[in-house]
């Protein structure tokens, strides 16, 4: 399938660089690094860093390869989540959401995080949110 050119100057940025741009913020972001220290890290500026996340530039393969390992992901964590037929049902997490996935992978025990995991969907269901767990 033969794809019309798509310009970020004409079109506005691509929904996959957009993603990936978003997958990069949420990781450096889950792994307490600022744009400067990641672009510092990288021997680039936090400008480059942030018109990445932004997508309004793209990241090419070598620098998506160098991006994930150091924030310890793998290169096709930033492609978790895009569907081909649907680009647009891309969730977008707040800043409370990253908080607290850092919190809980500071805790130790797992028998604590199960109990929050179960907290957290007890608290979900009892404001009417159906439960994402297919096992429950």
């Amino acid at each position: 399938m033969r794809r019309r050119r798509h310009t970020a100057k004409e079109h506005g940025p691509d929904p996959i660089d957009l993603h990936v741009g978003g997958q990069l913020r949420l990781a450096r972001e889950l792994a307490g690094l600022t744009q400067t220290e990641v672009g510092r890290a990288l021997d680039m500026s936090f400008q480059v860093i942030q018109k990445y996340e932004q997508g309004e530039i793209r990241v090419s393969a070598s620098r998506l390869f160098h991006l994930a390992q150091l924030l310890r992901k793998s290169p096709d964590y930033f492609f978790e989540g895009l569907a081909p037929s649907d680009v647009s049902g891309i969730g977008v997490l707040e800043r409370s959401d990253i908080e607290l996935v850092r919190a809980f992978r500071t805790i130790q025990s797992d028998e604590l995080k199960q109990l929050l995991v179960r907290l957290a969907r007890d608290i979900a269901e009892k404001h009417g949110i159906a439960s994402a767990d297919p096992d429950k």
